[in-house]
């Protein structure tokens, strides 16, 4: 009888557990606004000169599990696919008008990637609703990179392959009984420079707008 009772307990402490463990899984879909800053710096010891592009709007469409089914706390981990990059409008100069003829050019560069992430998720329950922090690493693969002309230039080829960084951001939780509804906007910021030399930094930074289903 005494070994009946203890294996029933550990099933028991396994169940709990296991629903301890796994809170659920989903898909997030949206767009990541990214841009790039370009520093340029001179070896004759000139004031330096940069400029920040304008935005590129791209695609970002991933999978997660939430893991910790506590009341307030759990952990996220997600597989993303993300389109970064950036475009800048050049002013087109001939020699006759070197400061320019009125028209431009559209430099557009685009880097995608595959992300994973990791989220410490702070919840707080508000009746259906429950609004929510996410903070943690990340690390951006590179996958595919082009510029306008559908080639790479010498400084994007030399951009560093995998970024890491932090996101951080804010959302909310729709309880519909059955699965919850996501919507969510991160800021995405990375450690290191995307390119560098003794002439030309190249940083960047991005946020992420997503919504979301949980299972």
């Amino acid at each position: 009888m005494k070994k009946v009772c203890f294996v029933f307990a550990l099933l028991f402490v396994f169940n709990s557990s296991q629903a301890q463990i796994i809170r659920g899984y989903g898909l997030k879909v949206g767009t990541t606004i990214s841009n790039q800053n370009y520093e340029y710096s001179s070896s004759a010891g000139l004031s330096a000169l940069s400029f920040d592009s304008e935005n590129r709007v791209g695609l970002n469409i991933g999978i997660f599990a939430e893991f910790l089914n506590l009341p307030f706390i759990s952990i996220v981990t997600e597989a993303n696919y993300i389109q970064k990059g950036m475009k800048k409008e050049i002013p087109i100069t001939t020699t006759a008008q070197p400061d320019g003829t009125g028209e431009f050019y559209t430099w557009k560069t685009s880097v995608d990637y595959i992300n994973i992430s990791a989220f410490g998720k702070l919840r707080f329950n508000i009746g259906i609703f429950a609004p929510y922090v996410l903070l943690g690493p990340k690390i951006d693969f590179e996958i595919n990179k082009k510029d306008s002309f559908g080639q790479v230039n010498v400084v994007a080829e030399n951009f560093n392959k995998n970024r890491f960084g932090f996101k951080a951001g804010i959302g909310t939780e729709i309880n519909l009984l059955t699965f919850n509804l996501l919507a969510e906007i991160l800021y995405d910021a990375d450690f290191n420079e995307l390119y560098e030399n003794e002439n030309l930094k190249v940083n960047s930074n991005s946020f992420d707008l997503r919504i979301g289903i949980l299972f």
